[in-house]
């Protein structure tokens, strides 16, 4: 893959932190946690910890199936590597089970955010970078119960942990904490009665906004990046101005990612360097990345639905058609994948306008 181009405009970038975007912080109990009776906590089985964490977070509000009702939807092929935040939150809002209960997802959250939805008796779920023993990196669900602000200390309960030594959530202290769950740019989804949307709005604030969430996460990252110039901090900046449809801008700060060395299973859960290469116009560059990743897994529709989009892209029709139907038969219920196979149906896809006009 040629190199996005960093350079005099990364300097300018981070010279301009948007610094007015500042979370509060929350007036919440100095303690709180759920009532860890009323989860229904269940291993993992084989890369399932996004159907098993959510199915942990709905059995709180009475959900009764176990974690491989989710899973058979969420990712019909058992060898799924990925179920995004997305995935989660569209899988809760069209069950049939809990008709009553919504979810929604932000990236940039914050301690004070999971500690008002824990205080409020709403279950948190995020995502985290992971590396057990013996293991490479990789990515990682688990579910907030607890917190203590005095001790700085949250408790969660980790699908492939466990409960902790007395079954009432394992105990990391915030920075501990922060260290993991900023590798996935502080994404957090929270899951919440429909009757309550309006304590649940109150809650987020501005963060309702998800183009203020993603705004809030890059000045987090421009911040982290200005400090410790690393590559999770330039890669959650990257995603957050994709979020943003900053595209040339998200480019800049992807490229220094990739610079630093990115672990191999980073792009098996995030996906803003093909989206980002695409609406760049770099269509053979994305095209070489999905073949890369592919090398590593080839169990992602994602690969497949981004390469199809830049075949189309680059007006090769029939090519684009198989990778998208590559991708619907891997996961027939990726709305991602569905989309772009009624755009390319009718013919190319036009490609985006990368001439700013």
């Amino acid at each position: 893959m040629r190199p996005f181009r960093p350079g005099l405009l990364l300097v300018a970038l981070l010279a301009g932190l948007a610094l007015g975007v500042t979370p509060t912080r929350a007036q919440e109990p100095s303690t709180a946690r759920l009532d860890h009776y009323r989860l229904k906590f269940e291993f993992q089985t084989w890369c399932n910890c996004g159907p098993a964490n959510l199915t942990m977070a709905l059995s709180y509000f009475g959900w009764q199936p176990d974690q491989h009702t989710a899973e058979a939807w969420l990712k019909p092929s058992v060898e799924d590597r990925n179920v995004s935040p997305a995935e989660l939150a569209r899988y809760v809002r069209e069950q049939d089970e809990l008709p009553g209960l919504r979810a929604l997802w932000r990236y940039g959250g914050t301690i004070d955010l999971i500690m008002a939805f824990i205080a409020a008796d709403l279950p948190v779920i995020v995502e985290s970078g992971f590396q057990p023993d013996g293991e490479e990196w990789m990515g990682h669900y688990k579910t907030v119960i607890g917190y203590d602000d005095a001790a700085q200390t949250i408790w969660v309960f980790d699908t492939y942990q466990g409960q902790g030594p007395t079954y009432d959530g394992i105990a990391t202290t915030y920075g501990e904490f922060n260290r993991w769950w900023r590798h996935f740019n502080y994404v957090f989804l929270v899951i919440y009665p429909q009757e309550r949307e309006d304590e649940v709005a109150a809650i987020l604030g501005p963060y309702g906004d998800p183009a203020y969430a993603a705004e809030a996460a890059l000045v987090i990252a421009q911040d982290e990046a200005a400090r410790r110039d690393d590559r999770w901090s330039w890669f959650n900046a990257g995603t957050s101005a994709a979020k943003l449809g900053r595209y040339d801008e998200a480019a800049v700060y992807y490229d220094e990612a990739f610079r630093q060395e990115l672990p191999f299973r980073m792009l098996w859960y995030q996906f803003g360097p093909f989206e980002t290469l695409y609406h760049t116009g770099r269509y053979d560059e994305l095209i070489a990345l999905a073949d890369t990743v592919a090398t590593t897994t080839p169990y992602l529709e994602e690969t497949h639905l981004w390469r199809g989009l830049a075949l189309s892209a680059l007006g090769r029709a029939d090519e684009a058609l198989a990778e998208i139907e590559a991708a619907l038969a891997f996961n027939a219920n990726s709305q991602a994948a569905l989309d772009a196979y009624n755009q390319i149906m009718p013919g190319a896809v036009a490609p985006p306008d990368v001439t700013g006009g």
